[in-house]
């Protein structure tokens, strides 16, 4: 059933038949509707996002490339989502936990507060990553292979830069 037929029926039975519909559903429907207008934009056009994207716990699957959003991006649980586009730009922090499909960072990875990465399948450091306050990798490969100077070093000599400090 298409989510537009069940928003209409959602509509019809609290208006016409007085039901009290919980504003619970409304907000998942509309998470529904998202995330199908970002899985099927298309990849030539950049998506902009003013405010707080989140999607977690979703069936998301896809990301539209040069994703850009102005807050937060909260991806965590995601498990069907298999890989990030480049040129990501998240002005505040970008939450990954559990995203276990995920097994690299984009290149060009901007993030202008903190980078959680935490029980991801994520090894290596990106081309010209920039996170702008701390880094959190506990429980990755990438934590069990670089020790945290090898880490910092990494994001330098790939034109890129952590500003503050990496949680383990």
């Amino acid at each position: 059933m298409k989510t537009e037929t069940i928003e209409n029926i959602l509509n019809f039975l609290q208006e016409k038949e007085g039901k009290e519909i919980p504003k619970s559903w409304f907000k998942l429907i509309e998470k529904l509707k998202l995330i199908k207008e970002i899985e099927n934009h298309p990849d030539d056009i950049q998506y902009r996002y003013k405010g707080d994207l989140v999607l977690k716990n979703s069936n998301i699957t896809k990301l539209p490339n040069d994703l850009y959003v102005t807050g937060y991006l909260d991806l965590g649980d995601c498990k069907q989502l298999t890989k990030l586009p480049d040129n990501l730009y998240v002005g505040d922090e970008l939450y990954l936990k559990g995203c276990t499909q995920i097994t690299k960072l984009p290149d060009n990875l901007y993030v202008g507060d903190s980078l959680n990465i935490k029980e991801t399948s994520i090894e290596e450091i990106p081309n010209n990553i920039y996170v702008d306050l701390s880094l959190y990798i506990e429980n990755t490969p990438l934590a069990k292979k670089y020790t945290d100077k090898e880490i910092y070093e990494m994001i330098k000599l790939r034109g890129g830069e952590l500003v503050g400090k990496i949680f383990r």
